[in-house]
């Protein structure tokens, strides 16, 4: 759903990317920095130190308040690659890549922390790497899957982050489930459909 409004964002981005281009910033930084900030966020989801702040931001918050910043990194990374034209399929590659395993990090924090059953968020995981999965292997054959789907990777993050702010981590895991379901069907209908 969000892909729909990339055309409208991608300026912005394009503009910090070019700033951050001329610092000497490049895609892999960002890629880096994005797995550092998943892991500080991971770290507060997992809930082993507790860090309230005058009972006012928790650790949910702070945990939500990281992962915002770590795809904020993913997604300026891919503005610089397209500024400086240093778009590869190597960089390709290491982007989807780094993008599963902030997931992966992200959800290892939230099992520890325990907000929720680990059947269920070993099923948030699961789909949501199939949600991934999907558009790669689509890619794979030449079909375009930017934009199917009503959970894609950013809108699971927002769901993620909304729910942490107001202490509702375990819906927020029910819905990515659910989303992410709906969103696999989605793929896989549209790749039948398309590869016939």
């Amino acid at each position: 759903m969000l892909e729909k409004i990339r055309d409208k964002v991608e300026p912005i981005t394009n503009r910090i990317g070019q700033e951050l281009s001329k610092l000497g910033m490049t895609p892999i930084m960002l890629s880096i920095f994005a797995i550092i900030f998943s892991l500080i966020s991971a770290f507060f989801y997992s809930n082993l130190i507790q860090f309230e702040i005058n009972n006012i931001i928790s650790n949910q918050a702070l945990g939500a308040i990281f992962l915002l910043i770590a795809g904020l990194c993913d997604m300026l990374d891919g503005a610089i690659a397209r500024v400086a034209k240093k778009s590869t399929l190597r960089g390709a590659f290491i982007d989807s890549t780094f993008d599963r395993v902030t997931e992966i990090i992200i959800f290892a924090g939230l099992l520890i922390g325990q907000y929720a059953e680990p059947l269920f968020v070993f099923f948030a995981i699961t789909l949501s790497m199939l949600v991934s999965y999907s558009r790669t292997k689509a890619e794979a054959i030449n079909v375009d899957l930017r934009g199917i789907g009503i959970a894609e990777r950013s809108e699971r993050i927002l769901i993620l982050c909304l729910c942490s702010f107001i202490n509702e981590i375990r819906l927020a895991i029910i819905i990515i489930i659910v989303l992410s379901f709906i969103t696999f069907m989605e793929r896989f209908i549209a790749v039948m459909k398309k590869s016939e």
